[in-house]
């Protein structure tokens, strides 16, 4: 029998209770390989086959990296939160569609200028504004100017940011 940890990021008995009756009349569970559902603290959520109910997005990132498979908020339809269950079960993952864009990095801006994609590769792979100059054969002023656009146009305070903005390479070509 494989055990599905339910994570209530807060503590609620209305909720548990929900979701304990909801499943207690489903029959989606494959009945070679039942599946025992265990409602904990979020405290104690880690690791796969873990769907967590969070009251916030602030959660997210430690849940992931601890290896949480279903990610649902706590005010999504009970429905959802059961969905989610049940995809953990049979699919192994199941992330709220409410999560999706906070766990994906937000795409360049369509008004990136080639220049401005090949300085935010640059940037990511951490060239400082010098050897991006000679790599373009552009001046520093120029990678600055390319930089502090950038920096506009992501809405980022500092490269830093920008570049934890991205989570993945930056394509040359749109």
């Amino acid at each position: 029998m494989r055990t599905i940890h339910v994570a209530l990021s807060l503590r609620s008995a209305l909720l548990a209770n929900k979701i304990s009756s909801r499943l207690a009349v489903l029959r989606w569970a494959d009945p070679g390989t039942p599946a025992d559902v265990t409602v904990v603290d979020a405290a104690d959520a880690a690791g796969p086959r873990t769907v967590a109910v969070l009251t916030s997005l602030a959660a997210v990132d430690p849940l992931v990296q601890a290896g949480v498979t279903g990610l649902v908020l706590a005010d999504d339809p009970l429905d959802d939160i059961v969905r989610a269950i049940h995809d953990v079960h049979a699919f192994g993952g199941w992330v709220s569609p409410r999560l999706v864009s906070s766990l994906l990095p937000p795409p360049p801006p369509a008004s990136l200028t080639l220049r401005e994609r090949e300085t935010l590769r640059l940037v990511a792979e951490g060239w400082e504004n010098a050897e991006i100059a000679a790599a373009m054969f552009i001046t520093v002023s120029a990678v600055k100017f390319h930089v502090s656009n950038l920096l506009r146009k992501f809405g980022c305070r500092d490269r830093t940011q920008l570049v934890s903005r991205l989570g993945r390479p930056v394509p040359l070509h749109s």
